[in-house]
């Protein structure tokens, strides 16, 4: 029974795409239908079961310029009808070429408007001023051959007056876009939908960009070509919901073979297409209102009136969404959604694979409905419908989703597991050491995705896999909120690597740094010279090294001489610590074995008394405070931020601190900071 629901629900989508489209008073029809166009940018090596694997009803794909290519072409648009797969092909004109295509190339391709998956033609791409007399003069000429068949273009330029007139009078669907991850808000992203409505009126479509373009992931260094791998999966949901809840009316994925580098990014597509479809009369023709009053202020609703029921689109955009996420729940949140008719309707949210009811009130106002909702995981739809039958329906439709999607969810959430790990590990926040681990917690989740996939319980693999993504979202927040606890201490110079968790990484000692509320205050500032010999005994590297207490030059305590070191004549110069208080000596100097150096600083005291100073190094290290030998210890160690600590009589104001520190071999640091709960002190060069 459940393969012949399947296959009449697969025979049903293939039905309503079997004809191609047509605008109808600003509404883009396929069969007598509203369509909802899904679907990539792709290259000759997606397939058709790539794209319906995504739950896409779409192809964007570059259009044939001879006569021999379009019959090529042709035979590709038959298979994509097969599968119930539309066709827009796209005559590369704007940023990807000056010059249009030739009225015998235009003509050419023309005559695929005889294939009834022929959706509309893609004029031009990043289009500028000028472009708009190519744009015209192609379009006058499919007009002339294919009057029935929508133009589609996007525009990058400034709003003239003489693009509004191609954008109205040439184009019949606008697709607009613009790159909020991980830069600009979702409020400024809702806006710009708005502000591209204003110009050229509707429908409107959008590319949904799946990566982070070259300039920022190369400046976090988080790809290898530029595109990253962020956004996160539910950065792309909200990317796309966004878009819906601006009433546009229509979905682009940029681009599909990035998806399939990304499979945590193409799962969620899958499933974001997926809930789409199953409203695509709401969302491609329904009456839209805008901005639902909702009691939580960070959640987005709107509400599309179809056929005597309303779909709400619901998106929760917080201030730092399009950065990074929380673990993105919000429980009891009410909606008031317009709803004219005295009977009040029964209100159910998707959650694939469930269908959640929710509670419905009259409003406050008249012709409205307050709805209840219990439980909201970043963006969903509901279907405010009065008829049992239509919630029994969805419910029917949902089932099937798990199983559709089997492939997908195992590579999805191995890859947004390890993606999102990797941004714990390089930061030492967590290990494989221990069973209870927020991470080990993570990774067990996943991997029962994987198992159930193999036993063939495809709602329990689901489920995982979804729990896999609530547990990174847990992970990344945990990773932000560290940095952001650490914020005083991290250096104006890399506070910019704070737009994502992605970008931690970039900023040395983020992970062993101290939060605001440590009452060890660190110096961050050094003047260091050197290096001298240090004569250790590498046979007994605990023997005494001669040079470890000899005295050289810069114990003088004259901050303005050049010295003569193993390096060649060195004055002093200065170093900084990165953010957990460490000095690394070895990127300093050239002669690194067997040495000491030495590092120069001023405690800034508020009044005459005593300081305890605590300081780390490998290896040993000498510490003198206003002239006076404190500590001295040779020998090797690994170095920790408190190897010792001492009390040291100090005057008010400036107090010279001078340490010298050897390096026996490998690892050369130096640490040192005071007690200072109240922030009293200051470090200075």
């Amino acid at each position: 029974m459940r393969a012949k629901v399947a296959l009449y629900i697969l025979l049903v989508l293939s039905l309503s795409l079997a004809h191609g489209g047509e605008i109808r008073d600003g509404v883009l029809i396929v069969d007598n239908r509203p369509f909802y166009p899904l679907g990539s940018w792709n290259f000759t090596t997606t397939t058709m079961e790539d794209i319906a694997l995504l739950g896409m009803n779409t192809s964007f794909r570059g259009g044939p310029g001879t006569e021999e290519a379009v019959e090529e072409f042709r035979g590709f648009m038959r298979e994509c009808d097969r599968r119930g797969i539309q066709v827009v092909p796209y005559l590369s004109y704007g940023g990807a070429g000056v010059t249009p295509w030739a009225p015998e190339a235009v003509r050419a391709i023309a005559k695929l408007a005889s294939e009834p998956n022929l959706l509309t033609w893609y004029v031009g791409d990043d289009i500028t001023m000028r472009h708009l007399e190519g744009i015209q003069q192609t379009v006058s000429i499919l007009r002339e051959e294919t009057p029935t068949v929508p133009t589609v273009a996007d525009y990058i330029a400034d709003e003239t007056p003489e693009a509004q007139t191609t954008f109205t009078q040439y184009v019949d669907i606008r697709c607009q876009y613009t790159y909020p991850i991980p830069d600009d808000p979702y409020t400024e992203y809702l806006a710009f939908f708005d502000k591209q409505r204003a110009f050229v009126g509707d429908p409107l479509w959008t590319w949904v960009q799946n990566f982070m373009w070259g300039h920022t992931g190369q400046f976090l260094s988080v790809g290898a070509e530029g595109p990253g791998p962020i956004p996160d999966p539910e950065q792309v949901r909200l990317l796309a919901f966004a878009a819906i809840n601006r009433g546009v009316r229509g979905l682009l994925f940029f681009a599909h073979h990035e998806l399939h580098r990304l499979p945590e990014l193409a799962a969620e597509v899958a499933l974001t297409c997926r809930e789409i479809r199953l409203f695509e009369g709401h969302l491609a023709a329904g009456e839209p209102t805008f901005n639902l009053p909702c009691s939580d202020p960070g959640l987005n609703a709107t509400a599309f009136a179809y056929g005597g029921s309303t779909v709400i689109s619901a998106a929760l955009f917080r201030d730092h969404y399009h950065q990074y996420l929380d673990e993105g729940i919000i429980e009891d949140v009410t909606i008031t959604c317009p709803w004219s008719a005295e009977t009040l309707p029964r209100a159910t949210l998707v959650n694939v694979p469930d269908v959640v009811a929710c509670e419905v009130n009259p409003g406050a106002e008249p012709g409205t409905i307050s709805i209840r909702v219990p439980r909201l995981e970043l963006a969903g739809f509901i279907l405010v419908d009065p008829k049992e039958e239509s919630i029994v329906r969805l419910e029917q439709r949902l089932e099937y989703i798990p199983e559709e999607m089997k492939s997908l969810i195992v590579p999805a959430a191995a890859a947004q597991t390890r993606k999102v790990c990797g941004v714990v590990w390089q930061l030492g926040l967590d290990n494989l050491y221990e069973s209870e681990t927020a991470v080990m917690e993570t990774m067990r989740t996943q991997e029962r995705c994987a198992s159930e996939v193999v036993d063939g319980e495809y709602l329990d693999a689901f489920r995982a896999w979804r729990s896999t993504l609530r547990h990174c979202r847990g992970l990344l927040a945990m990773t932000m909120a560290f940095a952001e606890e650490r914020r005083e201490a991290i250096p104006a110079s890399v506070q910019e690597y704070l737009i994502s968790p992605y970008g931690l990484h970039k900023i040395p000692g983020l992970g062993d740094a101290p939060g605001n509320d440590e009452p060890w205050r660190f110096t961050r500032e050094w003047l260091v010279t050197g290096p001298f010999p240090l004569e250790a005994n590498l046979d007994d590297e605990h023997a005494m090294a001669p040079g470890f207490e000899r005295a050289y030059a810069p114990e003088s305590g004259d901050l303005k001489a050049t010295f003569d070191t193993l390096d060649g004549p060195r004055s002093w110069h200065a170093a900084e610590c990165d953010v957990s208080g460490l000095l690394d000596l070895r990127p300093l100097f050239d002669t690194i074995d067997n040495v000491v150096a030495y590092a120069a600083c001023t405690l800034n005291a508020p009044q005459d008394g005593e300081a305890k100073l605590s300081i780390g190094s490998n290896d040993g290290a000498r510490l003198w405070v206003n002239g006076d030998l404190v500590y001295s210890e040779h020998g090797p160690r690994s170095g920790t931020k408190h190897d010792a600590e001492v009390t040291v009589p100090v005057r008010q104001g400036a107090n010279p601190i001078l340490v010298k520190v050897e390096n026996i071999g490998r690892n050369w640091k130096l640490y040192l900071s005071v007690h200072d709960p109240e922030r009293a002190y200051t470090f200075s060069r």
